[in-house]
């Protein structure tokens, strides 16, 4: 998903579009001015339902993650092909994906039409365009609220969107400025005595960080925990993700707030430098769902501010996993792309990268996605579980044993 949602937001700055349509804000159109809906919380990631107005007037519900962090709308190829969208312009490549271009059709939110019309919308072109992360036909960027006040909140699962000024604020207020061609908000984060930027981002699990950082403050603190490999929340998928380097932060600041024991995974430099995201001063990574889910955060994009009001502590076994890197093939089947080195030693014994998971005791089929899959391969410390797999081509049966991996 991060690297979707990173191509949507290429898309989205390379690409300059003029869209027209029906005015959806107009208050005399509608009395409706705010609208609160359940919202799906998977792995961190928000997921709302939307509905949208095909060509000939009926309704089409689907499932999208909405990410802060996003550049311009995606939907999954089917469900455009059953919107009725039609493509145009040339195709647009990235990180070996293709898009191409369209025309958002009209959107709802609990039955309150949202104008997203001044942001960019793609298709991507393919089969299984969402299905390797969570099970969603799109994905709804920050950008496409930039009018209106958003709340999620996170403990009580619910998804709230209003007009400018229709929603009270609650909780303790941040500054959280955008700049109006990316909508990528920005917040201030203070880590081991120092403020840095930070990209707010309901579209990551967890909390990303430049690698030159994380290596740094490992460096001049040994006892901070760290890990290689993207297991569990830190589990994307990607190709690399056997190198991402894992750190436990003991503390951060996040305005008026402390949050201890925040897990952050490595991304290339490069990843959050001034060409990559479009913020009004320098960040260093993304503020990701393992800090965001302990709120309910309103992101009121017409003042560029932000409100936060706790309402849940950390999970103390975010990172109790057996350490498995997954990956997908072509055939949607679990691969092992690395072991953590701090995962048990039965598991690095008897696990190898490249092993097809065939299955993961206690839940029943193969999980489809990654994240059904790393929450069955995460439990209590010292939990056994028993993989069917292959192993170039060979079927057996193997045991691994849960571990606290950071």
């Amino acid at each position: 998903m991060n690297g979707m949602r990173l191509a949507s937001t290429l898309l989205a700055l390379a690409l300059t579009l003029n869209f027209s349509g029906p005015n959806l804000h107009s208050q005399k159109a509608r009395a409706v001015t705010h609208v609160t809906v359940p919202m799906s919380v998977e792995g961190n990631t928000p997921i709302v339902t939307l509905t949208f107005k095909r060509l000939d007037g009926s309704l089409r519900t689907a499932r999208f993650v909405f990410d802060s962090g996003g550049g311009g709308i995606i939907f999954d190829q089917g469900l455009a092909k059953n919107l009725g969208l039609k493509p145009y312009g040339a195709f647009i490549s990235e990180d070996g994906q293709q898009y191409r271009a369209v025309q958002a059709p009209q959107v709802f939110v609990g039955g309150m039409p949202i104008n997203v019309r001044t942001t960019k919308a793609f298709v991507h072109q393919g089969a299984t365009s969402f299905t390797n992360r969570v099970a969603v036909e799109g994905l709804l960027p920050g950008k496409a609220l930039e009018h209106y006040q958003v709340v999620l909140d996170y403990p009580r699962q619910l998804f709230s969107v209003g007009e400018a000024g229709s929603l009270s604020h609650r909780g303790k207020q941040l500054a959280c400025p955008y700049v109006a061609s990316s909508g990528h908000p920005r917040v201030e984060v203070g880590i081991d005595g120092t403020t840095y930027g930070f990209l707010l981002d309901t579209g990551t699990n967890i909390t990303l960080i430049r690698d030159d950082m994380l290596q740094k403050w490992s460096r001049e603190h040994r006892d901070w925990p760290s890990s290689i490999g993207a297991t569990g929340p830190a589990n994307d998928g990607g190709t690399s993700d056997g190198d991402v380097f894992l750190l436990r932060i003991p503390a951060l600041q996040l305005g008026a707030f402390r949050l201890t024991q925040v897990a952050a995974a490595s991304r290339p430099d490069k990843t959050y430098s001034p060409t990559s995201y479009e913020t009004p001063a320098p960040i260093i990574g993304a503020l990701g769902g393992n800090v965001l889910s302990r709120f309910r955060v309103e992101i009121d994009y017409p003042d560029q501010l932000l409100f936060l009001e706790q309402s849940g502590g950390r999970k103390a076994d975010d990172f109790d996993t057996v350490g498995l890197v997954l990956g997908t093939n072509s055939q949607d089947q679990l691969v092992v792309l690395a072991v953590s080195p701090t995962a048990s030693a039965v598991t690095r014994r008897n696990i190898l990268p490249g092993d097809v998971i065939l299955g993961i005791s206690g839940s029943g089929n193969v999980p489809h996605t990654l994240m059904k899959a790393t929450q069955a391969l995460s439990g209590v410390v010292g939990e056994s579980k028993r993989l069917p797999l292959l192993r170039n081509g060979k079927p057996m049966r193997v045991t691994v044993v849960v571990a606290r991996t950071l």
